[in-house]
């Protein structure tokens, strides 16, 4: 599968912004592609862009594996993710972050 989106962020009064400038590092177009490669294994990866000359954005890495006791099980899997760039967390969208997570999904996207 793979889903190309692009968006722009609704501007506020300074006074009011939260988060100002998010868009130059959380970026304003991603792309993403996942691969199932066999009932117990998906692959997944996300790349987001600022689409201006400062490139800043993010890449994020999935791998979810099915459990061996039950690989036909559709829904819970274990999850591993690397995240590298910006926009990990609203609280540090402006800091680059590398981060490894690893954890349960109870539904395989």
């Amino acid at each position: 599968m793979l889903q190309g989106r692009i968006w722009d962020r609704q501007h506020e009064k300074s006074g009011d912004d939260d988060n100002p400038g998010i868009e130059n590092y959380v970026g304003r177009a991603e792309l993403t592609g996942r691969w199932q490669i066999n009932k117990a294994n998906t692959l997944g990866l996300t790349l987001r862009h600022s689409l201006r000359k400062d490139a800043r954005g993010s890449a994020r890495f999935d791998w979810l594996m099915a459990p061996t006791s039950s690989p036909n099980y559709t829904g819970l899997r274990y999850h591993v993710q690397f995240f590298s760039g910006y926009g990990d967390s609203l609280l540090d969208y402006n800091r680059k972050r590398k981060v490894l997570s690893v954890g349960l999904s109870l539904v395989d996207w």
